[in-house]
């Protein structure tokens, strides 16, 4: 994957990477063992509210590229095999995490226990075919209380 100079706004909030997922896998998920992932496009909503904020977001992007061989959370399993293809950024100080994923998760398909072994969601990760629906789903799932959003896309050739 080429990595391009994606630039990730300063500040904090909740965000959800996009993801392509070329051929269908199966790969091995930390605790979780091993999942089936078919090929598809995937959103991964996650939590940048901490001190990094959203430089959380190269942090996954640097895992997808091979920049970073760590792998502590579940979805730095999947990120070497994607494309990351955009990010929708909500700014804020408050806990929507599990509600936007939730709200993403009832109009697509949710990978069970992904990305929420510290909530009771059915899981974060979330995939749709086609990446056009994916990206409406995503932004008005964060299109929420008012709330300052931005897309992100990401012009990766491969």
């Amino acid at each position: 994957m080429n990595d391009p100079d994606i630039t990730i706004p300063k500040g904090s909030g909740i965000y959800s990477l996009l993801l392509e997922l070329k051929k269908d896998m199966c790969i091995t998920v930390g605790a979780l063992g091993e999942i089936k992932f078919p090929a598809g496009y995937y959103s991964y909503t996650g939590s940048a509210r901490g001190g990094g904020g959203f430089s959380r977001i190269r942090r996954h992007l640097d895992v997808a590229a091979g920049h970073n061989p760590t792998r502590r959370w579940h979805i730095d399993y999947l990120l070497p095999h994607t494309i990351p293809r955009g990010v929708v950024l909500t700014h804020t100080d408050q806990d929507l995490e599990c509600q936007i994923s939730e709200t993403i998760g009832s109009h697509t398909e949710t990978i069970h226990r992904f990305g929420s072994s510290d909530c009771s969601c059915i899981g974060h990760l979330h995939l749709q075919r086609d990446i056009e629906k994916l990206v409406r789903i995503v932004t008005n799932a964060h299109d929420i209380k008012g709330l300052f959003k931005n897309f992100i896309p990401f012009n990766i050739h491969v």
